[in-house]
Protein backbone atom coordinates (compact mmCIF):
# COMPACT_ATOMS: atom_id res chain seq x y z
CA UNK A 1 0.00 0.00 0.00
CA UNK A 2 1.81 3.28 -0.71
CA UNK A 3 2.18 6.45 1.92
CA UNK A 4 0.62 9.02 2.46
CA UNK A 5 3.56 11.13 1.79
CA UNK A 6 3.69 9.41 -1.71
CA UNK A 7 -0.20 9.82 -2.16
CA UNK A 8 0.20 13.87 -1.07
CA UNK A 9 3.56 14.32 -3.64
CA UNK A 10 1.21 12.69 -6.38
CA UNK A 11 -1.40 15.10 -5.80
CA UNK A 12 1.07 18.01 -5.27
CA UNK A 13 1.24 17.60 -9.10
CA UNK A 14 -2.70 17.44 -9.62
CA UNK A 15 -3.04 20.67 -7.53
CA UNK A 16 -0.12 22.34 -9.52
CA UNK A 17 -1.79 21.83 -12.73
CA UNK A 18 -5.01 22.88 -11.18
CA UNK A 19 -4.08 25.82 -9.35
CA UNK A 20 -2.23 29.35 -10.36
CA UNK A 21 0.92 29.41 -8.94
CA UNK A 22 0.10 32.16 -6.45
CA UNK A 23 -2.40 29.78 -5.42
CA UNK A 24 -0.57 27.14 -5.30
CA UNK A 25 2.87 28.42 -3.84
CA UNK A 26 1.47 30.51 -0.63
CA UNK A 27 -1.67 27.87 0.10
CA UNK A 28 -1.20 24.17 -0.74
CA UNK A 29 2.76 24.18 -0.06
CA UNK A 30 1.91 25.67 3.78
CA UNK A 31 0.02 22.32 4.15
CA UNK A 32 2.18 19.73 6.28
CA UNK A 33 0.77 16.28 5.52
CA UNK A 34 -0.33 14.51 8.79
CA UNK A 35 -1.57 10.98 8.60
CA UNK A 36 -4.65 9.14 6.72
CA UNK A 37 -7.11 7.72 9.04
CA UNK A 38 -10.77 5.98 7.88
CA UNK A 39 -10.41 8.15 4.56
CA UNK A 40 -9.41 11.01 6.27
CA UNK A 41 -6.39 12.93 5.32
CA UNK A 42 -5.09 15.19 8.29
CA UNK A 43 -2.97 18.30 7.41
CA UNK A 44 -1.53 20.98 9.76
CA UNK A 45 -1.26 24.98 9.32
CA UNK A 46 0.51 27.43 11.80
CA UNK A 47 -2.64 29.67 12.53
CA UNK A 48 -5.94 29.90 12.62
CA UNK A 49 -6.12 32.46 9.33
CA UNK A 50 -4.48 29.65 6.79
CA UNK A 51 -6.47 26.84 8.03
CA UNK A 52 -9.84 29.44 7.34
CA UNK A 53 -8.12 30.42 3.97
CA UNK A 54 -7.87 26.72 3.03
CA UNK A 55 -10.73 25.55 4.26
CA UNK A 56 -12.30 28.11 2.44
CA UNK A 57 -11.11 28.14 -1.11
CA UNK A 58 -9.44 24.79 -1.44
CA UNK A 59 -10.50 22.41 0.15
CA UNK A 60 -12.49 21.00 -2.57
CA UNK A 61 -9.69 20.95 -4.62
CA UNK A 62 -7.27 19.18 -2.54
CA UNK A 63 -9.93 16.57 -1.61
CA UNK A 64 -10.52 15.96 -5.24
CA UNK A 65 -6.53 15.35 -6.11
CA UNK A 66 -6.05 13.47 -3.20
CA UNK A 67 -8.96 10.97 -4.02
CA UNK A 68 -8.12 11.11 -7.91
CA UNK A 69 -4.54 9.74 -6.25
CA UNK A 70 -5.47 6.92 -4.09
CA UNK A 71 -8.74 5.47 -6.55
CA UNK A 72 -11.91 6.42 -3.58
CA UNK A 73 -13.40 9.54 -2.26
CA UNK A 74 -11.24 11.21 0.94
CA UNK A 75 -11.95 14.26 2.86
CA UNK A 76 -9.75 16.47 4.40
CA UNK A 77 -9.53 17.44 8.03
CA UNK A 78 -7.04 20.71 8.33
CA UNK A 79 -5.55 21.55 11.72
CA UNK A 80 -3.65 24.43 13.42
CA UNK A 81 -0.63 23.04 15.77
CA UNK A 82 -2.75 23.90 18.46
CA UNK A 83 -5.55 21.51 17.50
CA UNK A 84 -3.28 18.77 16.56
CA UNK A 85 -3.89 15.32 18.50
CA UNK A 86 -1.80 13.94 20.82
CA UNK A 87 -1.01 11.01 18.74
CA UNK A 88 -0.03 13.44 15.33
CA UNK A 89 2.34 15.73 18.32
CA UNK A 90 5.63 13.83 17.25
CA UNK A 91 4.69 14.21 13.63
CA UNK A 92 3.90 17.55 13.68
CA UNK A 93 6.88 18.74 15.76
CA UNK A 94 9.13 16.70 13.27
CA UNK A 95 7.41 18.13 10.06
CA UNK A 96 7.42 21.70 11.82
CA UNK A 97 11.43 21.31 11.80
CA UNK A 98 11.34 20.34 8.13
CA UNK A 99 9.19 23.71 6.78
CA UNK A 100 11.94 25.90 9.22
CA UNK A 101 14.82 24.33 7.78
CA UNK A 102 13.51 25.51 4.25
CA UNK A 103 11.97 28.50 5.08
CA UNK A 104 14.37 31.30 3.23
CA UNK A 105 15.70 33.87 4.69
CA UNK A 106 14.73 37.59 4.03
CA UNK A 107 17.50 40.16 3.18
CA UNK A 108 16.92 42.96 5.00
CA UNK A 109 17.92 45.14 1.32
CA UNK A 110 16.58 43.17 -0.91
CA UNK A 111 13.73 44.60 -3.29
CA UNK A 112 11.70 42.35 -5.83
CA UNK A 113 12.51 43.98 -9.74
CA UNK A 114 9.54 44.05 -11.09
CA UNK A 115 10.31 42.21 -14.63
CA UNK A 116 7.96 44.03 -16.39
CA UNK A 117 6.78 42.65 -20.27
CA UNK A 118 8.57 44.37 -22.26
CA UNK A 119 5.75 44.22 -25.01
CA UNK A 120 3.14 45.65 -22.73
CA UNK A 121 4.19 49.33 -23.71
CA UNK A 122 2.15 52.57 -24.35
CA UNK A 123 2.74 52.16 -27.89
CA UNK A 124 0.87 49.18 -28.30
CA UNK A 125 -1.60 49.60 -26.32
CA UNK A 126 -4.69 50.64 -27.96
CA UNK A 127 -6.47 53.32 -26.91
CA UNK A 128 -10.59 53.76 -27.74
CA UNK A 129 -12.65 56.41 -25.27
CA UNK A 130 -13.48 54.05 -22.75
CA UNK A 131 -9.68 54.13 -21.30
CA UNK A 132 -8.27 57.23 -22.67
CA UNK A 133 -8.14 58.83 -19.44
CA UNK A 134 -6.29 56.12 -17.34
CA UNK A 135 -4.36 55.86 -20.37
CA UNK A 136 -3.23 59.50 -20.48
CA UNK A 137 -2.92 59.42 -16.66
CA UNK A 138 -0.79 56.32 -16.86
CA UNK A 139 1.38 58.16 -19.77
CA UNK A 140 1.73 61.14 -17.32
CA UNK A 141 2.72 59.39 -14.79
CA UNK A 142 5.37 57.56 -16.63
CA UNK A 143 7.41 60.70 -17.71
CA UNK A 144 6.75 62.17 -14.19
CA UNK A 145 6.69 59.74 -11.33
CA UNK A 146 5.50 61.02 -7.96
CA UNK A 147 5.17 64.26 -9.20
CA UNK A 148 1.94 64.01 -11.58
CA UNK A 149 -0.46 61.70 -9.57
CA UNK A 150 0.43 59.92 -6.52
CA UNK A 151 -1.17 57.46 -5.78
CA UNK A 152 -2.63 56.46 -8.76
CA UNK A 153 -5.99 53.59 -8.59
CA UNK A 154 -6.56 52.31 -11.46
CA UNK A 155 -9.81 50.08 -11.63
CA UNK A 156 -12.11 47.93 -13.59
CA UNK A 157 -13.23 44.37 -14.14
CA UNK A 158 -10.63 41.56 -15.03
CA UNK A 159 -9.53 41.66 -18.48
CA UNK A 160 -9.96 45.17 -19.48
CA UNK A 161 -6.30 46.51 -19.66
CA UNK A 162 -4.91 47.24 -16.37
CA UNK A 163 -2.03 45.14 -16.00
CA UNK A 164 -0.75 46.22 -19.78
CA UNK A 165 -0.82 49.95 -18.23
CA UNK A 166 1.53 48.72 -15.54
CA UNK A 167 3.53 46.77 -17.02
CA UNK A 168 4.01 50.00 -19.39
CA UNK A 169 4.32 52.38 -17.02
CA UNK A 170 7.36 50.24 -15.51
CA UNK A 171 8.69 49.97 -18.82
CA UNK A 172 8.81 53.29 -19.65
CA UNK A 173 9.94 54.41 -16.07
CA UNK A 174 12.85 52.21 -16.12
CA UNK A 175 13.94 52.73 -19.88
CA UNK A 176 14.30 56.56 -18.43
CA UNK A 177 15.97 55.46 -15.56
CA UNK A 178 17.45 51.42 -15.57
CA UNK A 179 18.44 51.55 -11.69
CA UNK A 180 15.19 51.98 -10.56
CA UNK A 181 13.83 49.63 -7.95
CA UNK A 182 10.10 49.00 -8.55
CA UNK A 183 8.50 46.80 -6.37
CA UNK A 184 5.63 44.90 -7.63
CA UNK A 185 2.96 42.54 -5.45
CA UNK A 186 -0.47 41.19 -5.51
CA UNK A 187 -2.97 42.12 -2.66
CA UNK A 188 -3.23 38.01 -1.47
CA UNK A 189 0.94 37.42 -1.73
CA UNK A 190 1.34 40.53 0.27
CA UNK A 191 -1.05 39.12 2.27
CA UNK A 192 0.81 35.82 2.28
CA UNK A 193 4.44 37.59 2.70
CA UNK A 194 3.22 39.14 5.91
CA UNK A 195 1.75 35.96 7.56
CA UNK A 196 5.54 34.12 6.85
CA UNK A 197 7.07 37.30 8.11
CA UNK A 198 4.96 37.01 11.23
CA UNK A 199 5.68 32.93 11.68
CA UNK A 200 9.25 33.35 10.90
CA UNK A 201 9.91 36.42 12.65
CA UNK A 202 11.24 38.94 10.12
CA UNK A 203 8.87 41.53 10.25
CA UNK A 204 11.44 43.77 10.42
CA UNK A 205 13.07 42.44 6.84
CA UNK A 206 9.65 42.65 5.47
CA UNK A 207 8.93 45.99 6.41
CA UNK A 208 12.13 47.36 4.97
CA UNK A 209 11.76 45.30 1.92
CA UNK A 210 9.11 47.48 0.58
CA UNK A 211 9.62 50.39 2.26
CA UNK A 212 13.05 50.77 0.34
CA UNK A 213 11.70 50.64 -3.34
CA UNK A 214 11.38 53.70 -5.34
CA UNK A 215 7.76 53.27 -6.53
CA UNK A 216 5.40 50.17 -5.32
CA UNK A 217 2.73 48.82 -7.61
CA UNK A 218 0.15 46.92 -5.44
CA UNK A 219 -2.29 44.25 -8.30
CA UNK A 220 -5.18 43.04 -7.00
CA UNK A 221 -5.47 45.27 -3.92
CA UNK A 222 -9.26 44.06 -3.13
CA UNK A 223 -7.51 40.92 -1.46
CA UNK A 224 -6.69 42.68 1.44
CA UNK A 225 -10.16 43.90 2.40
CA UNK A 226 -11.16 42.57 5.94
CA UNK A 227 -7.68 41.40 7.23
CA UNK A 228 -6.46 44.01 9.69
CA UNK A 229 -2.96 42.94 10.04
CA UNK A 230 -2.63 43.39 6.61
CA UNK A 231 -4.18 46.39 6.25
CA UNK A 232 -1.79 48.17 9.00
CA UNK A 233 1.15 47.33 7.31
CA UNK A 234 -0.03 48.62 4.56
CA UNK A 235 -0.89 51.55 6.01
CA UNK A 236 2.15 52.14 7.18
CA UNK A 237 3.96 51.12 3.53
CA UNK A 238 1.73 53.77 1.97
CA UNK A 239 2.55 56.49 4.24
CA UNK A 240 6.58 55.79 4.35
CA UNK A 241 6.83 55.71 0.75
CA UNK A 242 4.10 59.01 0.01
CA UNK A 243 5.79 60.62 2.39
CA UNK A 244 9.29 60.07 0.75
CA UNK A 245 7.74 60.98 -2.30
CA UNK A 246 7.77 57.43 -3.82
CA UNK A 247 5.50 56.54 -6.63
CA UNK A 248 2.41 54.60 -5.50
CA UNK A 249 0.09 52.57 -8.21
CA UNK A 250 -2.64 50.16 -6.56
CA UNK A 251 -5.74 48.54 -9.22
CA UNK A 252 -8.53 46.75 -7.95
CA UNK A 253 -12.15 45.63 -9.56
CA UNK A 254 -13.93 48.30 -8.32
CA UNK A 255 -13.12 51.91 -6.40
CA UNK A 256 -11.58 52.56 -2.90
CA UNK A 257 -15.36 53.53 -1.77
CA UNK A 258 -16.66 50.30 -2.81
CA UNK A 259 -14.16 48.12 -1.01
CA UNK A 260 -16.82 47.88 1.98
CA UNK A 261 -14.23 46.18 4.12
CA UNK A 262 -11.48 48.62 3.82
CA UNK A 263 -10.67 50.31 6.64
CA UNK A 264 -11.83 53.87 6.15
CA UNK A 265 -8.07 55.34 6.44
CA UNK A 266 -6.81 53.50 3.85
CA UNK A 267 -9.88 54.68 1.66
CA UNK A 268 -9.38 57.65 2.37
CA UNK A 269 -4.78 57.27 1.51
CA UNK A 270 -6.09 55.25 -1.72
CA UNK A 271 -8.52 58.72 -3.09
CA UNK A 272 -6.26 61.18 -2.22
CA UNK A 273 -4.45 60.50 -5.67
CA UNK A 274 -5.76 60.51 -8.99
CA UNK A 275 -8.36 57.23 -9.10
CA UNK A 276 -9.51 56.27 -12.98
CA UNK A 277 -11.58 53.49 -14.80
CA UNK A 278 -11.07 51.42 -17.77
CA UNK A 279 -14.53 50.24 -19.58
CA UNK A 280 -15.34 47.38 -21.43
CA UNK A 281 -14.05 48.43 -24.96
CA UNK A 282 -17.01 49.05 -27.46
CA UNK A 283 -17.12 47.96 -31.03
CA UNK A 284 -14.82 50.06 -32.66
CA UNK A 285 -12.08 49.54 -30.07
CA UNK A 286 -12.28 46.14 -30.00
CA UNK A 287 -12.08 46.21 -33.98
CA UNK A 288 -8.92 47.84 -33.58
CA UNK A 289 -7.53 45.55 -30.48
CA UNK A 290 -8.48 42.16 -33.12
CA UNK A 291 -6.66 43.81 -35.34
CA UNK A 292 -3.14 44.74 -33.90
CA UNK A 293 -2.85 41.33 -32.21
CA UNK A 294 -3.18 39.96 -35.20
CA UNK A 295 -0.47 42.00 -37.10
CA UNK A 296 2.06 41.07 -34.05
CA UNK A 297 1.12 37.19 -34.69
CA UNK A 298 1.74 38.20 -38.50
CA UNK A 299 -1.73 36.70 -39.16
CA UNK A 300 -4.28 37.53 -41.96
CA UNK A 301 -7.94 37.29 -40.46
CA UNK A 302 -10.74 38.21 -42.96
CA UNK A 303 -12.89 41.08 -42.22
CA UNK A 304 -16.06 38.81 -41.30
CA UNK A 305 -14.31 37.19 -39.12
CA UNK A 306 -13.02 40.20 -37.37
CA UNK A 307 -16.77 41.07 -37.19
CA UNK A 308 -17.94 37.97 -36.06
CA UNK A 309 -15.47 38.27 -33.41
CA UNK A 310 -15.86 42.27 -32.57
CA UNK A 311 -19.57 40.99 -32.09
CA UNK A 312 -19.54 38.18 -29.76
CA UNK A 313 -16.70 39.38 -27.14
CA UNK A 314 -17.52 42.27 -26.17
CA UNK A 315 -16.49 43.04 -22.49
CA UNK A 316 -13.36 41.06 -21.86
CA UNK A 317 -9.67 42.46 -24.06
CA UNK A 318 -8.29 38.86 -22.36
CA UNK A 319 -10.63 36.93 -24.23
CA UNK A 320 -10.21 38.86 -27.75
CA UNK A 321 -6.27 38.20 -27.34
CA UNK A 322 -7.29 34.76 -26.48
CA UNK A 323 -9.41 33.85 -29.58
CA UNK A 324 -6.95 35.62 -31.48
CA UNK A 325 -3.76 33.00 -30.33
CA UNK A 326 -5.99 29.95 -30.90
CA UNK A 327 -6.63 30.91 -34.56
CA UNK A 328 -3.18 31.41 -34.62
CA UNK A 329 -2.22 28.01 -33.46
CA UNK A 330 -4.78 26.63 -35.73
CA UNK A 331 -2.90 28.07 -38.49
CA UNK A 332 0.75 27.26 -37.15
CA UNK A 333 -0.24 23.71 -36.14
CA UNK A 334 -2.47 22.77 -39.21
CA UNK A 335 -1.81 25.38 -41.72
CA UNK A 336 -6.03 26.32 -41.37
CA UNK A 337 -6.63 29.74 -42.60
CA UNK A 338 -9.06 32.09 -39.92
CA UNK A 339 -12.47 31.00 -41.08
CA UNK A 340 -15.72 31.73 -39.40
CA UNK A 341 -16.35 28.36 -38.20
CA UNK A 342 -12.84 28.46 -36.81
CA UNK A 343 -13.51 31.90 -34.74
CA UNK A 344 -16.29 30.16 -33.29
CA UNK A 345 -14.23 27.31 -32.39
CA UNK A 346 -11.70 29.41 -30.90
CA UNK A 347 -14.23 31.78 -29.19
CA UNK A 348 -15.98 28.98 -27.34
CA UNK A 349 -12.70 27.66 -25.87
CA UNK A 350 -11.65 30.89 -24.68
CA UNK A 351 -14.88 31.49 -22.86
CA UNK A 352 -14.56 28.27 -21.48
CA UNK A 353 -11.26 28.20 -20.42
CA UNK A 354 -11.55 31.81 -18.75
CA UNK A 355 -14.96 31.17 -17.19
CA UNK A 356 -14.81 30.52 -13.60
CA UNK A 357 -17.66 29.01 -12.28
CA UNK A 358 -19.74 31.25 -14.15
CA UNK A 359 -21.95 32.05 -11.18
CA UNK A 360 -25.06 34.87 -12.02
CA UNK A 361 -26.53 36.95 -9.59
CA UNK A 362 -30.14 35.16 -10.44
CA UNK A 363 -28.46 31.61 -9.25
CA UNK A 364 -27.30 33.38 -6.15
CA UNK A 365 -30.97 35.18 -5.51
CA UNK A 366 -32.71 31.44 -6.19
CA UNK A 367 -30.35 29.95 -3.52
CA UNK A 368 -30.73 32.49 -1.34
CA UNK A 369 -34.33 32.63 -1.74
CA UNK A 370 -34.52 28.66 -1.28
CA UNK A 371 -32.24 28.40 1.91
CA UNK A 372 -34.57 30.92 3.64
CA UNK A 373 -37.31 29.33 2.78
CA UNK A 374 -38.95 33.02 0.89
CA UNK A 375 -39.69 33.74 -3.09
CA UNK A 376 -37.35 35.49 -5.07
CA UNK A 377 -40.15 37.79 -5.28
CA UNK A 378 -40.06 38.32 -1.38
CA UNK A 379 -36.72 38.99 -1.56
CA UNK A 380 -36.51 41.67 -4.75
CA UNK A 381 -39.26 43.13 -2.93
CA UNK A 382 -39.21 46.35 -1.07
CA UNK A 383 -40.60 44.76 2.45
CA UNK A 384 -39.03 45.64 5.74
CA UNK A 385 -39.72 42.75 7.56
CA UNK A 386 -36.56 41.01 9.32
CA UNK A 387 -37.51 37.58 7.56
CA UNK A 388 -36.92 39.30 4.43
CA UNK A 389 -34.59 41.92 4.85
CA UNK A 390 -31.35 39.32 6.48
CA UNK A 391 -31.88 36.91 3.08
CA UNK A 392 -31.53 40.32 1.08
CA UNK A 393 -28.33 41.58 2.51
CA UNK A 394 -26.73 37.82 1.79
CA UNK A 395 -28.03 38.09 -1.24
CA UNK A 396 -26.07 41.23 -1.77
CA UNK A 397 -23.47 40.25 0.19
CA UNK A 398 -22.58 37.15 -1.55
CA UNK A 399 -23.16 38.29 -4.58
CA UNK A 400 -20.39 40.88 -4.07
CA UNK A 401 -17.95 38.42 -3.36
CA UNK A 402 -18.29 35.53 -5.93
CA UNK A 403 -18.79 38.32 -8.91
CA UNK A 404 -17.35 41.61 -10.62
CA UNK A 405 -20.62 43.47 -10.18
CA UNK A 406 -20.24 47.16 -8.52
CA UNK A 407 -22.43 48.64 -6.26
CA UNK A 408 -24.95 49.83 -8.47
CA UNK A 409 -25.00 47.23 -10.76
CA UNK A 410 -25.91 44.46 -7.26
CA UNK A 411 -28.61 47.16 -6.79
CA UNK A 412 -30.17 46.85 -10.14
CA UNK A 413 -29.99 43.00 -9.66
CA UNK A 414 -31.74 43.20 -6.28
CA UNK A 415 -34.67 44.65 -7.05
CA UNK A 416 -33.28 48.26 -8.38
CA UNK A 417 -32.17 48.71 -4.74
CA UNK A 418 -29.92 52.24 -5.18
CA UNK A 419 -25.58 51.97 -4.28
CA UNK A 420 -26.41 53.60 -0.89
CA UNK A 421 -28.93 50.68 0.11
CA UNK A 422 -26.55 47.75 -1.25
CA UNK A 423 -23.35 49.73 0.68
CA UNK A 424 -25.35 49.95 3.98
CA UNK A 425 -26.57 46.21 3.27
CA UNK A 426 -23.74 44.71 3.04
CA UNK A 427 -21.89 46.25 5.92
CA UNK A 428 -24.52 45.62 8.12
CA UNK A 429 -24.29 41.85 7.23
CA UNK A 430 -20.81 41.88 7.90
CA UNK A 431 -21.01 43.66 11.25
CA UNK A 432 -23.77 40.78 12.00
CA UNK A 433 -20.91 37.86 10.90
CA UNK A 434 -18.22 39.60 13.04
CA UNK A 435 -20.93 39.52 16.22
CA UNK A 436 -22.35 36.57 15.72
CA UNK A 437 -20.25 33.30 13.80
CA UNK A 438 -23.14 31.54 12.93
CA UNK A 439 -24.12 33.80 10.52
CA UNK A 440 -20.32 33.64 8.78
CA UNK A 441 -21.11 30.03 8.65
CA UNK A 442 -24.47 30.69 7.09
CA UNK A 443 -22.53 32.35 4.45
CA UNK A 444 -19.93 29.89 4.03
CA UNK A 445 -22.70 27.10 3.40
CA UNK A 446 -24.50 29.14 0.75
CA UNK A 447 -21.53 30.25 -1.14
CA UNK A 448 -20.01 26.48 -1.15
CA UNK A 449 -23.52 24.98 -1.85
CA UNK A 450 -23.70 27.60 -4.86
CA UNK A 451 -20.21 27.06 -6.01
CA UNK A 452 -20.74 23.24 -6.12
CA UNK A 453 -23.92 23.82 -8.45
CA UNK A 454 -21.60 24.73 -11.26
Amino acid sequence: MQSFKDVWERALVLLKNDLNNTSYESWIKLLIPMKMENDVAYFCVSTLFQKSIIDKKYKQNIEHAISETIGFDVTIKVMTEEEVPPRFQEIAHKKSEEVNTVMPQIEEDEIRAFNAKTYLTFENFVVGKENEFAYAAALAIANNPADAYNPFFLYGHSGLGKTHLINAIANKIRENNPDIKIMYVKGDEFTSELIDAIQFNHQRQFKNKYRKADMLLMDDVQFISGKKAVQEELFHTFDALHESNKQIILTSDRPPKELVTLEERLQSRFSMGLIADVQPPEYETRVAIIKQKAALYNLKIPDEVVELIATKIKTNVRELEGTIKKLKAYHSLWGQAPTLALAKDAMEAVIKENTNSAITPASIIDHVARYFNISVEQLLSNKKTSEIVFPRQMAMYIIRETTNLSLPEIGKEIGGKNHTTVLYSIRKLEDAMRQDPKIGKISAELIENIKKSY
